[in-house]
């Protein structure tokens, strides 16, 4: 069965090349670096282009939390001389410290709530910044959020410390506190808590202390900023208590725990980048064919090596710079992708290795690079084409963060590509000239010494006369052809031919002057132990009945064990995950989930307000406010704070008769929200228009929402009720934006991977010429697949944006390590089992290399204690192991099931 086939076309293509690209081996050598300089000049723009804010870079950019937080910024934005904690949305300069008793016991007792208060006076007093002319020293009391010019000072603290005072009188009941008019909500105060039974509370571990700075001028949230880091700095290398042990976060904390994440790369990738630079040199010295311990100094390529290594830096800076000098924003999760431009990159750089060792040597270097290019180059392109399509699909992903990583890594390895054709395949020719040459593989000279010809032609006339005279022989073969034509080329050559005297050849200087001079063709070259091993030693192992049998039975095994792990997936990037796990906001993340539990509340707006004279709006306003209580993620009656609620609470005090009337519903409720006790909560809750309501708001209390599925669900069932409530109401929490994430997250990871596979099938049918061999790679990829999600979660993973990326980024691997395999057995010949071994003996040796490699690079990262680090090494690791298996051990058994005509293989195809 046919389809269309661009693989010839490709492959000649190819063919064409590679003399083109040794003729002009110098210009394609160097005009990467000229270009790579001019892209380099965007690095100027990168501090300006990096974004960092997780609530942006995580969530979709129409993100429905971004529309709903704007509803209650425009209802009731911040005013910085009006400020109440917990009603504005815009704050973006604050500190939060959450404290527990050093004991762990309660924080209620009087010494640790002694402890907290000296701690709460000291930030607010004795902490200051300097003005940037040195003359005044700005303390918390400057720079807070006040009302009516006083600071909040932490209240609750004093509060409970003078509770047993004589006629102070604290009602605890949780989560809202107080008196029925003057509500204090207590769910927002107090964490890790117990109760009696009638509700009140007996016992908290937990406690928070707030400050808010102001941010309106640019000059003062620089001061606020530079505060909110001078109190970090106290709080890590100052402070320390006997009493109490906090953690604290800040506005910028989480973005410092990012940058953190891109500062631990560069000693990894530094690390990383010699280990794989030692590896692939290491593995470009071959050894001579007749000593096992004898390195072959002509034929080696160390600094074929050296220019693959250098290609990837060369694609990384040029497409970074490009990207910068475009404007294109990037996040710290970029700071991955040299690790995968260097797997592909190195992996790509030992598969045209390959090819070029098994160019006859008796060849010219046009020739030899034309029969490299047209061996590797269908199967780098594969490699680098899929690796791009699946980045550029990525780029669909509503998730900026994604988008970002996805385009930098498209573009990097589209540079890749174009260097590996470019930089790395003239330096290929170069050090083919040096090879043709003789001449030493690190220092260029020439390991063969001149001979006149004149005397070697005398010598061999002498012998021939010798051998005729014995016997009758077949004519004398003409030495000085066949020596030529071993050397010749049609182009200059690495230092000019021409200085080279006509009466002198080249002769080894380690070879005795009586040794007989012979040719030695391609046939009776000794072939590398290594691809001996792979073709006459583990091919015929694995293709034996047994081995084959046992192959299936691992194979199922694999697949079921990937199965569970794919059922079993969990959802959700929780925002520790972001920083690494010694960063002090790792620990209040980890605190913070206790006023989670119990007590966090979500903001209710209701914008097109009822006329409140009517009895039945009435009713439908207390069935929005029902609504909302009786769900499994809110707490009931007890945790509404809503002014309507308190004033039918005063009417009832009062055994007031509730009437339909203005008096009561406008003009004394009107009076009630400016006087009572709680007036200015009211006052923060509420949007007038005279005497009429605009629109208000008011809190429901929640529970059980802890975990990052808490969020997803918690945030669907809430807004599901806030859509089908009369007055239009409007939902909003802080965790909605990663609740956004959460629910995006699973549909947009399967319409990436469907679309990926497909575009992957598409081009592996393309460019492998046989149906059936581009189905099997279609397979392998999607078994690849399953197990690196599967084996992920079984490892920990969540399915996140960070994951979500290593996933895209598995897909392409997957390709690669596959459609390689396939390939060289789709161009061999002979039987299914011929050409099985001769795919292992042509690309098993570079599958392994590339693999092997890219696990040896990556491995460091496993010594790095973050998340967003762990997920690259565990998917890229999972993935090379995986797919290395799969390329060396499940896919050569399984072509090998089916006879050489089920493929339906052109003639045309076999190149080897």
């Amino acid at each position: 069965m046919q389809i269309l086939q661009i693989e010839p076309l490709v492959r000649n293509a190819f063919e064409w090349y590679g003399p083109v690209v040794h003729r002009y081996r110098w210009f394609c050598f160097i005009s990467p670096l000229f270009l790579t300089m001019a892209c380099s000049i965007g690095f100027l723009k990168m501090n300006s282009l990096r974004v960092d804010d997780p609530a942006y870079v995580f969530t979709p950019s129409d993100a429905r939390w971004r529309r709903e937080i704007n509803v209650f910024n425009e209802n009731w934005p911040l005013d910085e001389n009006k400020f109440l904690p917990g009603k504005s949305f815009e704050t973006k300069r604050f500190v939060n410290i959450l404290i527990r008793a050093k004991d762990g016991g309660s924080i209620m007792r009087d010494n640790v709530l002694q402890e907290i208060q000296i701690l709460n006076n000291w930030i607010m007093n004795n902490i200051s910044v300097p003005t940037d002319d040195m003359k005044f020293n700005l303390t918390y009391q400057d720079l807070c959020l006040s009302y009516d010019w006083v600071c909040g000072a932490n209240e609750h603290i004093q509060m409970l410390i003078r509770r047993n005072d004589v006629n102070q009188v604290l009602d605890l009941h949780f989560p809202r506190g107080g008196t029925k008019d003057t509500p204090v909500y207590l769910g927002s105060i107090f964490g890790d808590v117990k109760f009696y039974e009638n509700g009140t509370l007996s016992d908290a571990k937990l406690t928070q202390l707030f400050y808010f700075l102001k941010q309106d001028q640019k000059m003062v949230e620089e001061y606020s900023s530079k505060f909110s880091y001078a109190i970090e700095t106290f709080l890590n290398q100052v402070y320390t208590s006997d009493v109490i042990t906090l953690s604290f976060a800040h506005y910028q904390s989480l973005e410092d725990g990012l940058d953190e994440n891109a500062k631990a790369f560069i000693p990894n990738f530094v690390f990383s980048f010699f280990v794989l630079a030692m590896y692939a040199l290491i593995s470009s010295f071959s050894l001579k064919a007749s000593s096992a311990k004898k390195i072959d100094w002509v034929s080696s390529k160390p600094w074929l090596a050296a220019a693959g290594m250098f290609t990837t830096v060369l694609s990384i800076v040029s497409a970074f710079g490009f990207l910068f000098l475009l404007g294109v924003h990037y996040n710290v999760i970029n700071t991955i992708i040299p690790f995968l431009i260097i797997a592909i990159g190195i992996d790509d750089m030992f598969l045209m290795n390959a090819c070029w060792d098994q160019t006859s040597k008796s060849l010219s270097v046009p020739e030899r690079m034309s029969k490299t290019l047209s061996h590797a180059g269908v199967a780098v392109t594969i490699t680098n084409v899929t690796d791009i399509m699946s980045f550029a699909i990525g780029c669909i992903t509503d998730l900026p963060g994604i988008q970002f990583f996805c385009i930098y890594a498209c573009v990097s390895v589209a540079f890749s590509y174009l260097y590996q054709l470019t930089f790395f395949s003239g330096a290929m020719a170069i050090m083919g000239e040096v090879e043709r040459e003789k001449r030493h593989c690190l220092f260029f000279y020439r390991t063969f010494r001149l001979v006149d010809i004149s005397k070697m032609n005398e010598e061999a006339d002498s012998k021939l006369q010798q051998m005729k005279s014995r016997s009758a022989s077949p004519a004398p073969f003409n030495y000085l052809s066949s020596s030529n034509s071993s050397f010749s080329s049609d182009t200059d050559s690495f230092s000019s031919k021409k200085t080279i005297p006509a009466e002198f050849a080249w002769k080894e200087q380690e070879a005795s002057p009586n040794s007989t001079i012979s040719k030695k063709t391609n046939k009776d070259e000794e072939k590398d132990r290594i691809v001996h091993f792979l073709g006459k030693v583990y091919g015929p192992f694995i293709l034996s009945n047994s081995v084959r049998i046992f192959s299936a039975f691992v194979f199922i095994v694999y697949l079921v064990i990937a199965m569970y792990g794919c059922y079993n997936f969990r959802e959700g990037l929780n925002p520790g995950n972001l920083v690494t796990n010694d960063h002090y906001i790792a620990k209040y993340f980890s605190d913070i989930k206790h006023f989670w539990r119990i007590g966090p509340q979500l903001h209710v707006a209701v914008l097109n307000p009822p006329n409140l004279t009517i009895s039945e709006n009435r009713d439908k306003l207390m069935e929005v406010v029902t609504a909302f209580e009786n769900t499994p993620y809110t707490l009931g009656r007890e945790g509404t704070v809503f002014f309507l609620l308190e004033y039918l609470n005063y009417l009832a005090d009062l055994n007031v008769e509730i009437e339909n009337t203005e008096k009561l519903w406008k003009v004394k409720l009107n009076s009630w929200l400016k006087y009572t006790g709680g007036s200015t909560q009211w006052a923060s809750n509420i949007k007038m228009n005279g005497t009429d309501f605009q629109s208000f708001r008011f809190q429901i209390a929640l529970k059980n929402f802890v975990e990052p599925n808490d969020h997803k669900h918690a945030a669907k069932l809430l807004r599901n009720i806030a859509d089908h409530q009369p007055f239009h109401v409007v939902v909003y929490h802080e965790a909605f934006p990663f609740a956004d994430q959460y629910l995006i997250i699973l549909p947009a990871t399967i319409q990436n991977v469907v679309i990926s596979l497909l575009c992957m099938a598409v081009v592996s049918f393309l460019l492998v010429p046989s149906l059936p061999s581009g189905f099997v790679i279609f397979v392998s990829i999607v078994s690849i697949n399953i197990g690196v999600f599967g084996y992920m979660t079984l490892w920990g993973v969540n399915l996140d944006a960070v994951s979500m990326i290593s996933i895209i980024m598995s897909i392409g691997f997957a390709v690669d390590l596959s459609a390689h395999i396939i390939y060289a057995f789709v161009t061999s010949h002979g039987d299914t089992k011929q050409r099985v071994i001769g795919a292992l003996e042509t690309l098993g040796w570079p599958i392994f290399q590339g693999a092997s490699s890219t696990i040896a690079g990556i491995s460091i990262l496993y010594t790095v204690d973050a998340y967003i680090i762990l997920v690259f090494f565990k998917t890229i690791w999972l993935t090379m192991l995986i797919g290395a298996v799969h390329g060396l051990f499940f896919i050569p058994v399984f072509l090998s099931l089916f006879p050489v005509e089920f493929f339906r293989i052109p003639k045309s195809s076999e190149l080897h």
